[in-house]
């Protein structure tokens, strides 16, 4: 495999955020640059393969969340062009709603966590749909439409490993465990579950989630992963007809993550790492949505 993931130590923290750098014979691809705080970082981490910004024709982005995309419009201005679903692609070229809507809830940390988001010209900008094939030099990628943790998430997939975004869940270390993270507003359980056995079918040997690490089980880590959605459902099924608000959903979900992270044999420090990387705040939000708006449609 001709892939280097590259550590954007977020916030001084190792093994939060990857992006991950292909060479081909034109230059290089970068899936998932991440946010536009971290590019010193990604910059740093280029340079130490001989490469540069100038060297980025390609950047791939699973979804536009501020940590998977924040820096494309950086790219964008240095030449790359920027791959990425219809109906994210509205976003980047003009990303003013999508940074007042983040400002709402990040406030004064907005800039330290995520600096700045940068418009996409619309000749940088080429638009994703299930089955493309996208051609870089030597390389070929083929982009596979996963909702469910966002409706315009794609996934890539370059010879026996797919780069699974954030809808392949979160994987930190040794570890086998696997997270999904649920955030507003368009978490969907039904979306997810098709979309991981929709990765499943590709039968890739690797997988590459952008939280954290190219691990090579992708088969088992979607096993995984499906399993986590099943126990989560079930337990929300059961727990969420009593609740009437998303505190206290956040509250009660907070112990069900702490209890199945340590079912799983999880140690402290772990956990502590899949909390930041799926706050259950962050999911009680997503899911306190999907039950009101798709699961009983109120």
């Amino acid at each position: 495999m001709r892939i280097t993931t590259i550590d954007l130590n977020f916030l001084g923290l190792k093994g939060e955020i990857a992006t991950y750098l292909v060479p081909h014979s034109g230059g290089v691809v970068l899936v998932d640059p991440g946010p536009e705080s971290t590019i010193p970082t990604l910059i740093a981490g280029m340079n130490l393969l001989g490469v540069t910004e100038k060297d980025v024709t390609h950047v791939l982005l699973t979804h536009i969340h501020f940590d998977h995309a924040g820096a494309a419009g950086w790219f964008a201005q240095k030449g790359a062009q920027i791959f990425v679903h219809p109906i994210g692609a509205p976003h980047l070229l003009n990303p003013e709603r999508l940074v007042a809507s983040a400002s709402r809830l990040y406030g004064t940390k907005m800039d330290r966590l995520w600096g700045e988001m940068k418009p996409v010209r619309p000749e940088n900008l080429t638009e994703v749909k299930d089955g493309l094939e996208i051609f870089a030099g030597d390389l070929r990628i083929i982009a596979l439409h996963t909702p469910g943790h966002a409706e315009h998430h794609i996934s890539y997939i370059y010879n026996d490993v797919i780069f699974s975004g954030d809808v392949g869940g979160l994987r930190f270390g040794h570890h086998t465990y696997v997270r999904l993270p649920f955030v507003p507003p368009e978490t969907n359980l039904e979306k997810w579950r098709a979309s991981l056995g929709k990765m499943k079918e590709a039968g890739c040997g690797y997988i590459a989630p952008t939280h954290f690490g190219i691990f090579n089980d992708a088969r088992e880590h979607i096993d995984v992963a499906e399993r986590y959605l099943s126990d989560m459902e079930t337990w929300l099924e059961k727990n969420m007809p009593g609740i009437q608000d998303v505190d206290t959903l956040g509250l009660r979900f907070h112990e069900f993550q702490r209890e199945h992270c340590k079912a799983a044999g999880l140690d402290n420090g772990a956990q502590a790492m899949y909390e930041r990387g799926g706050p259950a705040s962050f999911a009680a939000s997503g899911l306190f949505r999907y039950w009101k708006k798709v699961r009983n449609r109120t």
